[in-house]
């Protein structure tokens, strides 16, 4: 899968998810080298869980696709300085994302996906068909 490629041998794939029976398909999946079940909308305990996964550093690259607002912090203290967010809801506020990163001082590049990028459907079919887990995890879900 794309997420463990990517990050190389040094790297972690962290998740975080609200829902523990969510958290525990996630961990299913194999996809992340640890994940755990915390309230996104609660910047503490996303630190709390990120830190020690860190050293403290902060990730690199955090991609937040929640579907609540009030995350926006949470994704700013989970990223190191001069590190990179993603933010892919609707649901996200810009404002509220670049005054708290000014508000807690964290220096992070702020990016708006927009949902669409050039050959994504092909790569997400080529996904879902690669990783058994994954397609049966949708297979159960959505029929």
């Amino acid at each position: 899968m794309a997420c463990p490629r990517r990050v190389g041998q040094t790297g972690k794939v962290i998740g975080i998810e609200a829902s523990p029976r969510f958290a525990e398909d996630l961990r299913g999946l194999g996809l992340c080298d640890h994940v755990t079940a915390v309230d996104a909308r609660d910047p503490l305990a996303v630190r709390a869980v990120i830190d020690p996964l860190t050293e403290g550093a902060g990730a690199d690259l955090t991609l937040s696709c929640v579907n609540v607002p009030g995350v926006e912090l949470s994704a700013i203290v989970a990223t190191r300085d001069r590190g990179k967010v993603y933010f892919f809801a609707m649901s996200t506020s810009f404002t509220a994302a670049a005054l708290g990163a000014e508000g807690i001082g964290r220096d992070v590049d702020l990016f708006i996906g927009n949902g669409y990028a050039h050959g994504h459907a092909e790569h997400t079919l080529d996904l879902v068909r690669g990783h058994k887990p994954l397609a049966s995890l949708l297979a159960s879900r959505y029929g």
